[in-house]
This record gives structure tokens, C-alpha cells and sequence, in this order.
């Protein structure tokens, strides 16, 4: 029998501190590397494969921000700015939509942060498991907006393939702090960042908007209480998003036992956080999974399931079936992004603030030196 999770934790055991890209960095290298899709839709034809295409490839540029004539772009602020939870807003410019072609940064209003490549990816497997008759639901776990679920519900209802169900898995409300249980994680703690929490009855609302209502289950909770409630199920598409060592695997180790033949384990950040590289790299070793990865884009990776043999997962290794109450209470306020520009009024202010309590402090002290003169002078 396979080893469990505890059992392969040794396997890619993690330095005493990673070493990461800056988000400047990264920023720079893709604008300088540019686009490796055209921003652009098919035009529509005659035809209803033509209009269905030409539909599909409107509905990306949508869930990505890309068919207007302008669009914002979010990114987290600097130590000098705010804490670590906190972001900014700025405007797009021509020469840098680059970055959201290639789902390089986060879209301020767009519904899917993965960019076209990986959407047209997702729309390909789609197509590929209703044309090869891959028997199974489609699940994604670690949704966001919903950009990714609401592509894959209109790609199968494009197709007619209306007795598949889509199931969108995410906490509604962030990513979880880092769980002791899962040591490679102690160095990725995005818990704070409140732009990542979308609340549930906000991305209901994105599908209803497209008119993509029927045929969708929401699960919401983080992942270790809903997706080892998920064991009876089959699936022909399984994709994972939840960035950490620890979402990942949980995903795997619910899901992939359950993936047919022939169906699609899609992973998302593979190629950029090393905590989702090694979940899926442990669990390939202890399953023995052999299928080769494709690279999708810099940073999506899939394979496509060939073997049949059984993936037993150890019984101590699930986590609980029943959904209790979330671990957060409540959902997370939803404030507004800020602009480049007010973050910096911000810390400008904060200087400002430092330099008058200094400098009021300073007063106060000028003020008693000279009283302590006079008096000392008045005495004689």
C-alpha cells in the first residue's frame, strides 16, 4: 500500500528558507518576454461550431479583463507601504498587458487570474473528455471569482453536455494560515490578503451573470473538512488551484483516486511556488504515478490519466468527511483596492506623522529646558 502523507513529508524536506522571485522581478521578465497569446477572439461565423468558438474565446477575454478599454491590475504592497496583507491598484498600461494575457498578475475587477493560454488549455480538456466520452464530473478546487468554473460550465454547455456537473470548491474566504501538520508551508502564509477571499454568494452571482446556473454545485469550506466527503464521486476533470503544500495535497488525495482514465489532472502554480511542486511531486512518488507532465504555460502544468491501477489512500490519511463550521467565522469585509498613488499618500502621511511627534516632542523638551532656565535664573 502506498505511504501516506506523513510518510513522504521527509521526502522533499525544505531548506531553512526558500528563496522566491520578486513580484517586481517576475513583473519585468514577462513584459520584456511578452505575450505567448494574441489578446484577441475569433470572429463568428456562419455556423454553430464557429459561433461557439467565437462565443468561448469573447467569454475569455472577459473573465480575464481584456475586452474593454482599459484595466487595473492589483499587487501587494510594500513592507514601506503597509503590512503584509495589504495591496494597491494601478491602471494597465498597453505595454504591460502582457502580464494578464499570461495570467501574470491579479485582475482588480477580471473574474480569473490565469490568463488565455491556460484558459484555452482548460477549454481543450474539456472538449477532449465530452469528444472521447471520459465518464466523470469536472471539479475545481480553489475557485477565486470563478473565472476557470464558469469557462469550463460554458464549454460544456456549448457542447450539450448538460449531465456533467461542475463543482467549485473553496473556503469563500481566503486561504487558511499555515497548518503545524504541514511544515513545507511554514514559509507561504497568505491568510492575510483579504483580495484573495471572495465570498460565496459573490461568485454565485458571476455565473448567474452569464447565465450559467444550471448543472453547478458549490462546496464551500476549507479542504480538509468537504473534499475527502468527495470519495464516492468520479471525475473526468480535476483541477487544483490552491497554491500551498497543503491544499494541493489535500486535492490530490481526495480527488485523483477518483479521476477516470483518460481524464485530466490540471494544476495551477506548479511552475511557480515551490510548496505546489513538491505536493505534486511527493504524491506522484508515493502513488507511482509515471504519466508525464505537460507544461501548459510558465506556470500550469497537466497530465493526462493512463493507468487503471487503484490509488489507495491510507485510512489515517483522511481528513473528516462531515462539513463542520468554518474554521473563520463570518465572512471577510470587502473593502475597495486603493490606487499606487493613495498607498503612497499613505506612507507619506505615516513619514509626516513620525516627523511631527518628533518634532513635538522636540518643542516639549525646548519648552521645559527654558522653563528650568528662567526659573533657575528667577531664584537667584
Amino acid at each position: 500500500m502506498p505511504s501516506s502523507r506523513t510518510d513522504t513529508s521527509a521526502a522533499s524536506e525544505q531548506p531553512a528558507s526558500k528563496w522566491r522571485l520578486s513580484e517586481e522581478w517576475l513583473r519585468f521578465a514577462h513584459v520584456e518576454a511578452g505575450a505567448d497569446r494574441e489578446i484577441k477572439a475569433t470572429g463568428p461565423g456562419p455556423h454553430a461550431e464557429a459561433l461557439r468558438r467565437a462565443y468561448l474565446d469573447l467569454l475569455k477575454l472577459c473573465l480575464c479583463d481584456l475586452a474593454g478599454a482599459r484595466t487595473h491590475s492589483v499587487s501587494r504592497a510594500t513592507e514601506r507601504m503597509s503590512g503584509k496583507g495589504d495591496v494597491f491598484s494601478r491602471e494597465l498600461p498597453a505595454e504591460e498587458l502582457a502580464l494578464r494575457a499570461k495570467g501574470a498578475d491579479w485582475p482588480l475587477s477580471g473574474l480569473s487570474m490565469i490568463g488565455l493560454l491556460r484558459l484555452d488549455d482548460l477549454q481543450k480538456c474539456v472538449e477532449s473528455i465530452v469528444a472521447d466520452g471520459i465518464e466523470g464530473d469536472l471539479i475545481e478546487a480553489g475557485t477565486w471569482r470563478g473565472g476557470a468554473s464558469i469557462l469550463m460550465r460554458a464549454t460544456l454547455d456549448g457542447l450539450g453536455a448538460d449531465e456533467r456537473t461542475l463543482w467549485v470548491a473553496d473556503s469563500f474566504q481566503g486561504l487558511p494560515a499555515p497548518d503545524e501538520r504541514f511544515p513545507e508551508d511554514r514559509e507561504l502564509d497568505l491568510s492575510a490578503i483579504d483580495f484573495l477571499a471572495v465570498p460565496l454568494e459573490e461568485v454565485r452571482s458571476y455565473f448567474a451573470r452569464f447565465g450559467l446556473t444550471e448543472g453547478v454545485e458549490f462546496l464551500q469550506g476549507f479542504f480538509e473538512h468537504t473534499l475527502p466527503g468527495l470519495t464516492d464521486h468520479s471525475w473526468s476533470v480535476v483541477r487544483l488551484d490552491g497554491d500551498t503544500y497543503e491544499s494541493t495535497w489535500l486535492g490530490l488525495e481526495s480527488l485523483y483516486p477518483a479521476l477516470s482514465v483518460g481524464g485530466y489532472l490540471v494544476i495551477d502554480d506548479y511552475l511557480l511556488i515551490d510548496e505546489c511542486k513538491d505536493a505534486v511531486d511527493d504524491f506522484r512518488r508515493a502513488h507511482g504515478i509515471t504519466e508525464p507532465i505537460e507544461e501548459v504555460d510558465w506556470n500550469g502544468v497537466k497530465w493526462r490519466r493512463e493507468s487503471d491501477a487503484a490509488i489507495e489512500i491510507p485510512t489515517e490519511a483522511r481528513r473528516a468527511a462531515p462539513i463542520p463550521e468554518l474554521a473563520r467565522t463570518g465572512e471577510r469585509p470587502t473593502a475597495p483596492v486603493p490606487t499606487l498613488r493613495e498607498r503612497e499618500l499613505e506612507s507619506e502621511l505615516a513619514d509626516l506623522r513620525d516627523r511631527i511627534e518628533v518634532a513635538t516632542a522636540d518643542a516639549a523638551a525646548l519648552r521645559a529646558s527654558r522653563a528650568k532656565r528662567l526659573t533657575a535664573f528667577l531664584r537667584r
